[in-house]
């Protein structure tokens, strides 16, 4: 019998291996940051080779008691979710090339690690994972201080910023060109969420009248900074002038002349 032998090393010999190994992949985000009560985008990008052909689709999520299907894309059998996630998830826009889902009314027990699963003929089985945590958007407001503003008075509190109940914490800061000082406060709430308060502290005095405090919050949930103008007002006594004195006064004088 006649034998041929085959280096391993020649790429001329094994073209098929060579052109597949990096045809069956599965591209997801390392991280998915949804924000509580709204939708969640969990994308799954499939690059499949001409040569295969795309047999299944899945998406799994690992819980301490094990991996769970969530749903489930076959280009032939169609597309199966079962029964505690059919109402909140559904596929993107499923494809041999997008296995992309999207999760509805996120909340703190979504949070975790998904996995994206493709089955090709013939490599078989390659995934991805992604880890979903929930963002918590801060309600945002301002509140005066609790005393009045009085020219020439000790150090107090202008205003509080409050960005209340987020999560992560939120980033708050005050702007203004008055000579204060901020100082923040952070409270931990039972749902996992923290309320951030940031007092702007200064020393009134009649030149802060109608000036302006910008409390600035930044937070990933929110699409850009949020901005709430506050405007300051100073108590002060009036300046007191005389005008149309001649020098000329004396006792019993009634009219000028």
């Amino acid at each position: 019998m006649h034998r041929k032998n085959i280096s391993l090393d020649s790429s001329a010999e094994f073209p098929y291996i060579q052109q597949c190994v990096l045809c069956n992949q599965v591209l997801v985000p390392p991280r998915v940051s949804a924000v509580l009560g709204k939708n969640a985008t969990l994308a799954c990008r499939v690059e499949v080779d001409s040569n295969l052909s795309l047999t299944q689709s899945s998406w799994e999520r690992r819980l301490p008691s094990g991996s769970v299907t969530l749903a489930v894309y076959n280009p032939r059998l169609g597309i199966s979710v079962p029964p505690e996630y059919e109402r909140r998830l559904s596929f993107h826009s499923p494809s041999p090339h997008d296995a992309t889902i999207v999760l509805e009314d996120v909340s703190f027990a979504d949070v975790g690690i998904y996995t994206c699963k493709v089955a090709t003929f013939p490599l078989g089985n390659t995934q991805a994972s992604t880890t979903v945590s929930v963002l918590v958007e801060p309600k945002v407001y301002v509140s005066a201080g609790s005393v009045a503003l009085v020219d020439g008075g000790n150090e107090t509190a202008v205003a509080t910023c409050i960005a209340e109940r987020a999560r992560p914490p939120a980033e708050v800061s005050w702007e203004t060109d008055l000579h204060g000082a901020s100082e923040a406060q952070l409270q931990d709430e039972a749902n996992g969420t923290t309320t951030t308060q940031v007092h702007y502290m200064w020393h009134p005095s009649r030149h802060g009248q109608g000036h302006t405090l910008t409390c600035v919050v930044r937070h990933p949930a929110l699409q850009a900074d949020f901005r709430v103008p506050y405007l300051v007002s100073v108590l002060f006594a009036p300046d007191i002038m005389v005008l149309g004195y001649d020098g000329d006064w004396f006792v019993g004088r009634k009219t000028s002349s």
